[in-house]
């Protein structure tokens, strides 16, 4: 007897889990530069310098808030019981930061996110996958051992470098291993490796930074990202194998979903994608039809700018949200706050996002998945504008309920962009997708930096610009992406009705002659 989930065997959920694993880890690497970077910063010398509490000194939050307001003159004069209370020191931000943080992963992240999608659809992509997990989890590793801020923009390139391949890879292997019945769900499980991977970054890059072990301080923290992820590539190149690739047809009678089957003579190779011209032609040919698979497509066009916006709210929260709380809450519990809604929050935001839209795709048909997001992004903007205004402990449990509703949004959109494509490019439009999301969301944050001098509210009035202002945007974005898909539908319909219905006559005339 074979047990089964959703209409899927348990060996198949294997894959979503040991997949969202890898994706945890990934994600647990690329956020630890923002819980870390104040730390980074005083010892390699990198961003801006202002007055900043002394850590080491146990006073109240309204007296380490003073030293926020203090120049490089009066900074070291600041005592009380004849102690300073504050330095003159790197804190951490500043537009070298802001670089690090998205500029300098987004470049490499988005051109070799491009190459792996190109090759996933040539090659093994567990494979590929492998290499992809093991160069992460290296860099993770080295980034422990910097001593320079180049070294830091290296191996934060290297990182990025190997997870550029995860989403479109994986998304591509969940796409053919799930039916449509639990496809969402399953892309959703994967995603949930985004919100514990960043939930574990405030735990990691707080916890054991402070724990110091062997003396290592910060760079422990990378030691205990990189090590996992090495062994994660062992399970991954064990266990796993490639699976058959199926292509999803629309059956427009009725709105369901069949799938078939293509056979590979070779699981390494897919040697019947390969022509005569060449690999070198063949990466051309699937780059240009992909492009043009996206560009024909006005819903996935529209789906693009919508996520593109919606990631961008993502970022800016995600890189600033301990520079935040140390600058307004210095005092609050921020780690186990932000790992609780996080983890939590946004794992069963997305798990149910996925669940809601598999019941009104297997209901409605698997256009109508993005009204899910529609309400959802909604939902959430104003409880995420309630994260910024009020004051700990009613400001993270508004971030729970933010994160419950806001998370629904990504393994929902990966599931409607790979329906929406040929399965002959499909790795590759999700690469070209990652790649477009990648380069506006990953670069639109350093508008924090410049907003917050620009604004008399300071970094709380940039960030309510860039974090509920861009969810709200985001959800008229989905919405209007959501009625050109209903658009296109019925226009499908009516063109398949009229095929069909001169299929009859023809049938027809044929009988009488």
């Amino acid at each position: 007897m074979v047990w089964k989930l959703r209409g899927e065997p348990l060996s198949h959920w294997n894959y979503a889990i040991i997949l969202m694993l890898c994706y945890c880890i990934g994600e647990l690497g690329h956020f630890l530069i923002g819980t870390l970077s104040r730390s980074q910063a005083q010892e390699i010398k990198f961003g801006n310098q202002r007055c900043i509490p002394l850590v080491n000194q146990q006073v109240n939050s309204s007296i380490k808030q003073s030293c926020y307001e203090l120049n490089s003159t009066l900074c070291g004069d600041y005592v009380h019981d004849n102690k300073s209370l504050c330095e003159w020191n790197y804190d951490g931000s500043g537009m070298e930061y802001q670089v690090l943080a998205g500029p300098a992963f987004i470049a490499v992240f988005s051109l070799a996110g491009l190459v792996m999608g190109v090759l996933g659809d040539l090659y093994n992509r567990i494979r590929l996958l492998t290499f992809c997990v093991f160069l992460y989890s290296s860099m993770a590793f080295l980034t422990g051992l910097s001593t320079q801020y180049w070294h830091l923009i290296i191996f934060r390139m290297g990182f990025a470098l190997g997870e550029a391949g995860i989403t479109p890879l994986t998304a591509s292997i969940i796409a053919d291993k799930f039916g449509s019945q639990s496809r969402a769900l399953a892309m959703s499980l994967f995603n949930w490796g985004i919100y514990v991977g960043y939930g574990l970054a405030f735990c990691v890059g707080i916890y054991v930074t402070e724990l110091d072990v062997w003396g290592k301080s910060w760079r422990f923290s990378y030691f205990a990202t990189g090590i996992p992820g090495i062994l994660m590539t062992l399970i991954l190149f064990l266990v796993l194998r490639e699976p058959p690739r199926k292509s999803i047809v629309k059956e427009v009678d009725d709105g369901n979903v069949d799938e078939v089957e293509i056979s590979e003579a070779d699981s390494g190779k897919l040697s019947t994608v390969e022509s005569h011209h060449g690999v070198g032609n063949e990466i051309t040919m699937k780059l240009y039809g992909s492009v043009r698979a996206i560009m024909t497509r006005p819903p996935v066009m529209l789906l693009l700018l919508a996520a593109s916006v919606r990631h961008t709210a993502s970022f800016c929260w995600a890189y600033n949200a301990k520079l935040y709380f140390e600058q307004y809450y210095p005092d609050a519990p921020v780690a186990s706050w932000m790992a609780f809604a996080s983890i939590v929050g946004g794992s069963f935001g997305i798990i149910s996002g996925g669940l809601v839209s598999d019941f009104i795709a297997s209901a409605h048909g698997v256009s109508t998945r993005l009204w899910v997001l529609v309400i959802s992004q909604g939902l959430a903007t104003p409880l995420a504008a309630m994260v910024v205004y009020l004051n700990p402990p009613y400001c993270f449990i508004s971030l729970f309920c933010a994160y419950f509703f806001a998370e629904m949004w990504y393994g929902v959109m990966l599931t409607s962009l790979v329906e929406m494509v040929p399965l002959q490019y499909r790795t590759t439009c999700i690469a070209i997708s990652s790649f477009t999301i990648a380069n506006i969301a990953g670069n639109l944050p350093v508008f924090v930096a410049l907003l917050k001098h620009q604004l008399s509210g300071g970094l709380r009035a940039a960030l309510i610009i860039m974090y509920p202002g861009f969810y709200f945007l985001s959800s008229i974005l989905f919405l209007i992406t959501q009625l050109a898909m209903s658009a296109a539908q019925r226009k499908q319909e009516r063109i398949s009705g009229k095929q069909i219905n001169n299929n009859k006559e023809q049938q027809h005339e044929n009988l009488l002659e």
